[in-house]
């Protein structure tokens, strides 16, 4: 159960530039994108494809993840 001041986050740009991003085809008009910053959008991706059932490409794009960076998902 959540607890009432436990922080939501929430992915806010579509999906269409998100995953780009996160595979490093984009730059989103950021100068220099972080492995951090990519990582974290990533996870946001994966999880608003799973909260929309769209497991095929949420496990796509976590495959991708794990290959990139292994510890990232552990």
């Amino acid at each position: 159960m959540i607890e009432a001041n436990e922080e939501r986050y929430r992915l806010t740009i579509p999906l269409s530039d998100a995953i780009p991003f996160v595979m490093g085809e984009s730059d989103l008009d950021y100068i220099h994108p972080t492995d951090e910053l990519r990582q974290l959008v990533g996870l946001l991706v994966i999880d608003t494809l799973e909260y929309s059932e769209e497991w095929r490409a949420a496990a796509l794009l976590r495959s991708f993840l794990q290959e990139k960076w292994p510890d990232l998902l552990r």
